[in-house]
């Protein structure tokens, strides 16, 4: 006698890869929304974020793209960034942005992600990839379908030749990939570089702290 297992019923209108990683991010703690476009991601976060709540977003192209940013100037929130940016004394800066990776409602993005679900980030200092780890609230990282990757060298790859090298070059920094086009990471030192410390979210522990809002569009870099 001989029987099939019935494939996993794939809610309509997502795409048969963003279903799978669903499935694969729910195992590790993680939760998935997706969303069909900029515009329904842009809504479904402001729905997630109360009036009142105090926000801090990560440095994301992809967040500009949607509205996100310009939601945050004229929202009803405690938006953290402007006033980080505001303090002219360094360590102040520093010990402001410090502050910053424990807000209640963290938003940023993703430069690279598995199908298995390996969420992969960069950040030249770290206080973002810090927020990610542990620091924030709730952590909503928003991203394009053009992120996810077949595996974690694939992953990399994206980060360094990609991402990295975009960040790189739209900062006018003098790194080997900004000036090569390909990333030399052995030769890659000093206060340009922008993937000083790297993250890989393997699992969470905290049920619902994490949500990746993924968009059925190529954005960002």
């Amino acid at each position: 006698m001989s029987w099939r297992v019935p494939s996993p019923v794939r809610e309509r209108g997502v795409p048969e890869a963003v279903a799978g990683l669903r499935r694969e991010l729910e195992r590790r703690g993680i939760e998935l929304a997706y969303c069909a476009d900029g515009a329904a991601a842009l809504a479904y976060l402001l729905s997630r974020i109360p009036a009142g709540a105090t926000v801090m977003n990560g440095g994301s192209t992809t967040l500009g793209q949607i509205g996100f940013i310009a939601a945050l100037e004229n929202g009803p929130y405690e938006w953290l960034r402007p006033r980080i940016k505001a303090v002219s004394d360094h360590d102040e800066r520093i010990r402001a942005r410090r502050r910053a990776t424990i807000a209640d409602y963290f938003v940023g993005g993703i430069n690279a992600i598995t199908s298995k679900g390996e969420i992969l980030n960069a950040d030249g200092g770290g206080n973002r990839i810090a927020a990610y780890a542990y620091g924030a609230g709730k952590l909503f990282l928003v991203t394009g379908v053009n992120k996810i990757v077949p595996d974690l060298a694939a992953a990399f790859d994206r980060l360094r030749n990609e991402a990295a090298l975009k960040e790189c070059r739209h900062l006018a920094k003098s790194t080997p990939c900004a000036l090569t086009g390909r990333c030399d990471n052995d030769a890659c030192r000093g206060p340009d570089r922008q993937c000083g410390k790297v993250l890989i979210i393997e699992n969470e522990r905290i049920p619902g702290r994490i949500c990746v809002v993924m968009i059925g569009e190529a954005l960002g870099y």
